[in-house]
């Protein structure tokens, strides 16, 4: 027997899930290749370049690898030249633009932006938090040193190529890291911007303050990265793929702390556990379809297969929803304005009324899985049906709501 009368339910919850990802961006997978994605920081869309290896299986975490480019270029020109080894050896590659082309910024690119793109990639992709490591090239690798310092407890270790401190300011950094993580740097003896008196003088300041540091002198090199991309890479990795973090992840608060920013920062991680969430939902309901082909009576051992998939995948669905409600909720800690406190109030609300209509699918789906007569199944379907259309439009109401505030 097929279950032809739900159509109407599935078609309506699938017009949600549509407008959902209309309010919540979401990247194409291309496996083994650098692709252009987007994340947000600060309330801005930054764009990033993302590798991600042939074979990535969610249930198994891997390590990520984050990448500044050089002066005057973008993060393509780093992730292509990462890909066939990140692809080799099973790990993510991040590769952000800086905010200008022409520099990095410790304020317009600084930790907070970093700690942005790490978390929202947390939340799509299966990450080993204590194997997150940083790399850069020319002015990039000055700012993956500078990174290294200030937030040594959220990454594993470093590994730059023609880079170096040369001026007191950045040295000062070493002050402020709370851990000595491990630094390895790449430089051409004939290096034109950092020639090896400022390497050799950074390596020497690092191991003063107890720093594990490694130095390679590539003789007759230059400052150019491209062309020995391949040989740089693979030393660079088996370097960084050495260290672990201790402990998990700890992030180090820079810059403004204010109850703003904290705002901006919990709305961007409650919007990507939305976008995860109903994605998860969108996963499970496509077993609808193959349902709809089979018969109850003939066909329960398939039927309960699929059944079996959807619930799992919507037992995970509505966690997350649980989750992303209870981070809008902790903005009750912020002192915030009305209208902010509302706007947060109502996702909190959405949230977990969309937690409910998860629930209530799982609920339906169930019924597929009784000894009931078809007839009897089929009543049963329909009159769960009817709660599911129900909390819809409740979980319709409050995004308009939500919408309203927001505008």
């Amino acid at each position: 027997m097929a279950i032809s009368s739900s159509s109407s339910i599935v078609t309506r919850i699938r017009v949600l899930t549509l407008c959902l990802f209309l309010l919540f961006p979401f990247a194409v997978r291309a496996a083994g290749k650098a692709i252009k994605d987007s994340f947000v920081s600060g309330g801005k869309t930054r764009t990033v370049y993302l590798v991600l290896p042939d074979g990535l299986k969610a249930p198994q975490p891997v390590p990520l690898i984050v990448m500044f480019h050089g002066s005057g270029h973008n993060g393509l020109s780093l992730a292509d030249k990462w890909k066939d080894i990140a692809n080799k050896e099973g790990f993510i590659v991040a590769a952000p633009d800086s905010a200008d082309p022409a520099v990095w910024s410790t304020t317009a690119d600084g930790p907070d932006v970093l700690r942005d793109l790490i978390e929202q990639l947390k939340l799509r992709y299966s990450i080993n938090s204590r194997q997150v490591y940083l790399f850069g090239h020319s002015g990039g690798a000055v700012f993956a040193l500078l990174m290294s310092m200030y937030e040594s407890e959220y990454f594993a270790a470093a590994a730059v190529h023609a880079g170096a401190w040369r001026k007191p300011r950045e040295y000062v950094a070493m002050n402020v890291a709370k851990r000595k993580i491990p630094i390895a740097i790449w430089v051409g003896t004939n290096d034109q911007f950092f020639p090896l008196l400022a390497v050799r003088a950074t390596r020497e300041a690092l191991k003063g303050q107890g720093f594990p540091v490694e130095v390679t002198e590539i003789p007759g090199h230059d400052h150019w990265y491209y062309d020995i991309a391949p040989q740089i890479n693979k030393s660079a990795w088996e370097f960084l793929k050495k260290y672990e973090l201790p402990a998990e992840q700890h992030y180090a608060e820079y810059g403004d702390a204010s109850d703003a920013a904290r705002l901006n920062r919990l709305i961007h991680e409650t919007d990507a556990l939305r976008k995860r969430a109903d994605e998860l939902r969108r996963q499970a309901q496509d077993g609808d379809a193959e349902i709809q082909k089979l018969d109850l009576t003939r066909n329960r051992a398939e039927i309960s297969a699929i059944v079996a998939k959807e619930l799992e995948l919507l037992k995970q669905s509505a966690a997350m929803w649980l989750e992303a409600a209870a981070k809008a909720d902790s903005a009750k800690e912020l002192r915030l304005d009305e209208r902010p406190r509302l706007y947060l109030s109502l996702i909190a609300q959405h949230n977990r009324k969309n937690a409910e209509l998860v629930n209530a699918l799982r609920e339906q789906v169930e019924i597929l899985l009784g000894e009931a007569s078809a007839e009897v199944t089929q009543a049963k379907w329909n009159e769960a049906g009817k709660k599911v259309v129900k909390l819809q439009q409740e979980a319709d109401e409050l995004l308009k709501q939500m919408e309203k505030v927001a505008n």
